[in-house]
């Protein structure tokens, strides 16, 4: 796969109410395939609605749940990425990032860092993530997945770019914060700042998928964003309005990139190994 054709769906959802969300994801699914896209992604947990709360144990789907046939049939002719609530073999539940390809569904990250300040409760109501690896996509090569908060711990994109993805997926249920007098919400220059960071210093793609719409005293304000290797600003979708958007993936950008600049390459693993043994052995009392 060298070069691939992604729509970026920004949406809204319905919460606690599957089957209506997934009657939208199949709708927007079947256009993207006449439209022939290669893979469509969807914003954090948009198979369920964000502030679930209790109900969390409730709505919860082990990845085999016939429920999610559809998606895996779909998935025959398009690469799906989308959010929901995952049951584990172990019972555990997570706020997690699907992948549907090839008539297969797979769990491809369960978030790790669970905010539980100011508005945001995530940790009551879920297990955190214990892992973060890249996957492999026919479509799109080697991808790595992040969820929302988990994007503002570097550690998440630099070890699933060390990892070889070369595109790095951000699934976000993203709520408005006002500061008196901002022209911009704060939180929307903050992402803009994350997102063409990390897409520079890692000399990967970056594809931001935020939903839209109100939930309780949450309103989600979209604006999702593709950044392409060098840090600049592919695509951006618009403020507080449903919307899709289409990016062509192509990894020779990727490849112009680092050979431009090998600030990536000259990356030294090892070291970076050494010091965190260090740092966590030597942890002063």
């Amino acid at each position: 796969m060298q070069r691939s054709r992604l729509r970026i769906a920004q949406t809204d959802c319905v919460l606690a109410n599957f089957e209506e969300n997934l009657t939208q994801h199949r709708t927007l699914i079947e256009k993207a395939i006449d439209d022939n896209v290669n893979a469509i992604a969807f914003p954090e947990l948009s198979l369920t609605g964000y502030n679930v709360q209790d109900a969390a144990q409730d709505i919860a789907l082990h990845i085999n749940d016939p429920v999610l046939d559809p998606l895996r049939e779909l998935s025959r002719e398009i690469t799906i990425i989308c959010g929901g609530i995952e049951l584990s073999d172990d019972y555990g539940v997570f706020n997690s990032a699907f992948l549907f390809e090839d008539g297969h569904a797979q769990s491809a990250h369960r978030k790790i860092y669970l905010p539980t300040y100011g508005m945001f409760e995530e940790l009551r109501y879920f297990s955190a993530g214990q892992r973060i690896e890249a996957v492999t996509s026919r479509r799109l090569g080697k991808i790595g997945i992040a969820i929302c908060e988990d994007m503002w711990h570097v550690s998440v994109p630099y070890l699933l770019a060390h990892q070889g993805a070369k595109l790095l997926f951000v699934l976000m249920s993203s709520p408005l914060r006002l500061t008196p007098g901002d022209t911009q919400p704060a939180i929307v220059q903050q992402w803009q700042q994350i997102i063409s960071t990390y897409s520079f210093l890692f000399s990967t793609y970056v594809a931001c998928v935020n939903r839209i719409g109100n939930e309780d005293s949450f309103t989600y304000w979209g604006n999702s964003t593709v950044a392409g290797p060098d840090g600049s600003f592919l695509a951006t979708a618009p403020l507080f309005t449903k919307h899709s958007m289409d990016i062509d993936i192509d990894l020779d950008a990727v490849k112009q990139a680092r050979l431009h600049s090998s600030h990536f390459l000259d990356e030294d693993l090892r070291l970076f190994a050494a010091e965190l043994r260090d740092i966590m052995t030597c942890r002063p009392e």
